[in-house]
């Protein structure tokens, strides 16, 4: 039966590494995810996911009854009432409940190579009528971040700055933890370094890394405590990428959350500096 109204029906791959990025679905042979519910204020969606139904040709002719908006008229109808209609076949994906703890926490590309959008999963569930339902929240640094008001940045730093900033959304919830966090630190050390120049510190500053800027910002005249506090995570976040501080400390490597961490305080410094727009 034809389903009124005409849900949004969205291409999905699941990611489970870096490269998968590149393999995002280019036609209709994939995943797809009919939405149900979207929430703009949590950033959720909540709908069917399915799998494509490798048992039939790719579209095969089916009988079906005509959709109302097609055929309003029912012109098209024949035996029963019916039509006959190539189509693509499409079952429950059962696929994603055979992954470790049924998927939950990997990443969903929503969208084919042209746009893509990135959604982690948070909830799995089969309804009475075997449905999978999935329940996705959004992986987009738009929205999180702020927009930087380029303006208020030094003329001579106006391009690196845009660029460090351009890089750290490009890179969010799509690079590894390690390479998040790395863009988020050269970001704040960059943007951090240039609001001290505009303030009349010395522009020697710009050869500091960020945990002796956070220093500078952190102690009068500026007395910025919190940003200085929030860049020294990202600091030694970012120092726990690298192996030997790994294994001579004893340390953890920086994770999803981690990363979500070091792209959040680059929000926060643009609204303790002043140079976010709005």
């Amino acid at each position: 039966m034809p389903a009124i109204p005409i849900p949004t029906v969205t291409q999905a791959r699941l990611i489970r590494e870096q490269k998968d990025w590149s393999n995002v679905p280019t036609g209709p042979i994939s995943w797809v995810l009919r939405e149900d519910i979207f929430d703009p204020v949590t950033r959720t969606r909540r709908g069917r996911l399915y799998e494509t139904d490798t048992t039939f040709a790719q579209p095969s002719s089916h009988r079906v009854v005509p959709h109302p908006y097609e055929d309003p008229f029912g012109r098209q109808e024949g035996a029963g009432g019916r039509t006959a209609k190539q189509l693509l076949v499409y079952k429950t994906c059962r696929s994603l409940l055979a992954e470790k703890k049924q998927g939950l926490g990997l990443t969903l590309a929503l969208g084919d190579a042209t746009a893509v959008s990135a959604w982690r999963i948070i909830q799995a569930e089969i309804d009475v009528t075997g449905c999978l339902m999935v329940t996705l929240k959004s992986l987009s640094a738009f929205g999180i971040l702020p927009e930087l008001d380029i303006a208020k940045v030094p003329s001579d730093l106006q391009k690196p700055s845009a660029q460090a900033f351009e890089r750290v959304l490009n890179s969010a919830f799509r690079e590894t933890s390690i390479s998040v966090v790395d863009q988020c630190r050269n970001a704040m050390t960059l943007l951090m370094s240039a609001w001290l120049i505009a303030q009349g510190h010395d522009r020697s500053i710009l050869a500091e890394d960020l945990g002796k800027v956070a220093d500078v910002v952190g102690k009068a005249p500026f007395d910025k405590q919190a940003l200085m506090l929030a860049a020294k995570i990202v600091a030694r976040l970012h120092s726990r990428g690298k192996d030997n501080e790994k294994l001579s400390k004893g340390l953890r490597a920086p994770v999803d959350e981690d990363a979500e961490f070091a792209v959040e305080a680059v929000g926060f410094a643009l609204r303790e500096l002043g140079w976010a727009v709005g």
